[in-house]
């Protein structure tokens, strides 16, 4: 897919990959639509997008709140006609043990991690479908997607099922003729963030968050339906998938769990 001259929706971009990612493609003469809660944030990426030669809007609000996204929707294709590009990143992911968690903080981090996806997904489909030239929709999704995680259970959970929707989404759309429309799902490994640099979990083969916005970059270039990035710690969840028993993976996950938490 080209990346120059598009319309992009980039949620969850005040920081981490979401900013990386917006600051890369301003480097594309592009029209960048960024989305988060912190509008103090919002306006230092839009600076920086500008002074890159793109255009840029922000909007301010909590995607957990449908009627906000559907505003944003709205007010891009009223400003632009079309949506060419979607990368739905808003996502949380901290330390969760499952035997002690509230039902309240578990359903929020699910929620966080699925229920703005969906809040947004919906209507930017419901555009895209009127469409007739090539886009697409991307979502930040996790090379622990794959597998439980202990500390993590929510959020792989979470982001376990968006991997599924995606899927059946790209299905329905091959069925049902829609070729220009696609789906893509970025498995990152560990990318160092002020969201996660203290967590206290384990994060081997790290990589900046400029290197993730570089795979993410040339992933929907290629119009991959899974990015996974990067390679040593793909490669690991690809044999884990393919040959590894469940005992020795369970082994191996415990071995990197914190004991006392």
């Amino acid at each position: 897919m080209n990346i120059r001259n598009k319309v992009i929706i980039i949620t969850g971009a005040s920081s981490g990959i979401g900013r990386a990612t917006a600051l890369a493609l301003s480097k594309y003469k592009n029209t960048i639509i960024i989305v988060a809660r912190r509008k103090d944030k919002l306006e230092d990426v839009a600076e920086i997008i500008r002074d890159n030669g793109s255009i840029c809007h922000y909007f301010t609000g909590d995607a957990l709140d449908e009627n906000f996204c559907n505003e944003v929707v709205d007010e891009v294709i009223k400003m632009y006609g079309v949506i060419d590009l979607a990368i739905l990143n808003i996502g949380i992911g901290p330390p969760s043990n499952t035997l002690q968690a509230s039902a309240i903080k578990i359903k929020h981090c699910m929620q966080i991690n699925f229920d703005t996806f969906i809040h947004f997904y919906v209507p930017i489909m419901h555009q895209m479908k009127k469409q007739r030239t090539e886009c697409m929709i991307a979502h930040m999704n996790s090379l622990a997607s794959f597998f439980g995680i202990p500390m993590q259970g929510d959020y792989t959970a979470a982001k376990g099922a968006v991997r599924l929707f995606m899927q059946t989404a790209r299905m329905e759309l091959k069925h049902f003729g829609f070729k220009n429309i696609h789906i893509q799902t970025i498995h990152p490994g560990f990318v160092d963030t002020e969201a996660v640099r203290d967590d206290g979990m384990p994060a081997p083969y790290e990589i900046s968050k400029e290197k993730a916005a570089g795979y993410i970059i040339e992933g929907i270039k290629k119009n991959k339906k899974e990015n996974m990035f990067p390679f040593k710690t793909t490669l690991g969840i690809r044999l884990a998938r393919r040959w590894l028993p469940e005992w020795l993976i369970t082994c191996v996950v415990l071995s990197q769990t914190p004991s006392d938490y």
